[in-house]
């Protein structure tokens, strides 16, 4: 959906002096915006929306100030920082059930340590137990 089908949605046979009102935007700044080919600032789509009862990030979209995929990876971020480690192996079995393993090489092989990945290689000295020499004075 566009700006103008999405505004002329959201507005029904409202005038832009009342949805200026219902948005709590001035009266001329919205008939500056909406003159300008839409051109309505992010903050008043978004104030808009709201005053339409309408979802922001939907009207944000409309108008150009997201891609259209933005939003559904939001909700993707937020998932998964909230599912439950069983939720999130639950769905590691799945995907390798289905073939994960054929779409990324990487769960064809085994996990390997090398302790130089992790920086400890100074650790592992078999002489990291032994007693300093310090020059006599």
């Amino acid at each position: 959906m566009n700006k103008d089908e999405w505004l002329a949605k959201a507005m029904g046979d409202d005038s832009v002096n009342e949805m200026a009102t219902k948005a709590g935007i001035s009266s001329a700044t919205a008939w500056r915006q909406y003159n300008n080919a839409l051109g309505f600032t992010a903050e008043n789509v978004i104030l808009i929306a709201r005053a339409y009862r309408k979802n922001p990030v939907s009207a944000l979209v409309a108008f150009g100030y997201l891609r259209p995929d933005e939003p559904a990876s939001a909700g993707t971020e937020k998932a998964l920082r909230n599912a439950s480690d069983d939720e999130l192996m639950d769905e590691m079995a799945r995907r390798l059930a289905n073939g994960a393993a054929a779409r990324n090489q990487r769960w064809e092989s085994p996990i390997t340590f090398n302790p130089e990945d992790l920086g400890i290689v100074a650790n592992m000295n078999p002489d990291k137990d032994a007693e300093a020499n310090t020059p006599d004075e």
